[in-house]
């Protein structure tokens, strides 16, 4: 933004400024009033059903889906754009509370728009959706976005994927990266319009392991979405998709399978398996938790890992998962075992 300036000659007509001196005079009006103070008796209200387009799963502000490269986020994406654009009663289970007629599709990686064609191919959804690349996107791709909103009714907008949205200047893990990305999708929801941004899961082995931490770029970004969808993919547990939803009635945790007809591209996801997060605590947790670990065989290798992973579902300090697992459990040969399984085995 220009501030106005003065030519440098009417600097030497000012009286000089006593920097001491006070003055007993109110200060002048403002010339607009501020607005930005409201009473919270008078803030509109949403309820649960608009909060979300899809039952606990995408919800009607900022949703992140995250996975390892070639988990199937995209393919995710597809299922989830024609479940809504068709109406379907539900999708991987959960009710659709709203249909969407238009959706805008950003993406960033090459050929992304013809992959995305070939798996709406012959639906409905086809001739709903409207692509634009968004490479490195600058402040003036973002503000054809919300000008090209402001023209057409969209309910819904893809971005995909975050980290090919950025300059290559840029770094993620910045604060300064996140936060203006945050930005930029946030006057996107408060437009009224839902925004799916598909992203991946940060390096190393003790990130990413809990949903509400697998957001590539840390909290900054968490933080400015109302939910996170993790997608999981791995040779023993297949693929699992897992929530962390803020105005969610539950948080989900279930396996899924997806399949094509032959010769077509078009995903068809079904859930495979029901396994909630967030269950009612049993009195005797550490031992239930341990039998959880033995039977899911997570990726996390260590205690601490353990804690950042079952933390926020269990409903303890991750020092106290870490405390209470290490006597009932131990990680041999790549695999969790029971601690008397151990002890059987040794003797």
């Amino acid at each position: 933004m220009r501030c106005a300036t003065a030519p440098i000659e009417a600097l030497h007509d000012r009286p000089p400024r006593d920097r001491h001196s006070r003055s007993n005079e109110p200060p002048p009006p403002r010339k607009h009033p501020v607005s930005s103070f409201t009473p919270l008796a008078s803030v509109l209200t949403e309820s649960y059903e608009d909060a979300f387009l899809i039952e606990d799963l995408v919800t009607s502000r900022a949703t992140y889906l995250t996975g390892e490269p070639k988990a199937g986020k995209s393919l995710l994406t597809a299922g989830i754009i024609r479940a809504l654009v068709e109406g379907h009663a539900d999708f991987l289970g959960q009710r659709i509370h709203r249909r969407v007629d238009s959706v805008l599709y950003l993406f960033t990686d090459d050929g992304a728009d013809s992959e995305l064609k070939d798996r709406l191919a012959g639906t409905e959804a086809l001739e709903a959706v409207t692509v634009r690349e968004f490479h490195n996107a600058s402040e003036g791709d973002w503000s054809d976005v919300r000008a090209y909103l402001a023209e057409n009714p969209v309910g819904l907008v893809v971005v995909d994927t975050m980290l090919g949205t950025l300059a290559p200047s840029s770094d993620i893990a910045s604060s300064s990266a996140a936060s203006q990305f945050v930005s930029d999708v946030r006057q996107l929801t408060q437009a009224g319009v839902p925004v799916l941004v598909v992203t991946h899961t940060p390096k190393g082995p003790g990130e990413g392991l809990s949903v509400a931490s697998s957001v590539i770029g840390g909290r900054a970004l968490a933080a400015g979405a109302r939910g996170v969808i993790a997608l999981r993919r791995s040779i023993r547990d297949g693929i699992t998709v897992e929530t962390a939803i803020n105005r969610a009635r539950r948080n989900l945790r279930f396996k899924v399978e997806v399949s094509s007809e032959p010769g077509s591209a078009v995903p068809r996801w079904r859930r495979s398996e029901v396994a909630e997060t967030s269950p009612r605590v049993r009195v005797d947790w550490k031992a239930d938790l341990a039998e959880r670990v033995v039977n899911e065989q997570p990726t996390a290798t260590t205690f601490a890992q353990l804690g950042a992973l079952y933390a926020a579902e269990v409903g303890k300090q991750e020092g106290t998962i870490r405390r209470g697992l290490s006597a009932l459990v131990r990680y041999e040969g790549g695999t969790w075992r029971r601690v008397t399984e151990t002890l059987r085995a040794v003797a």
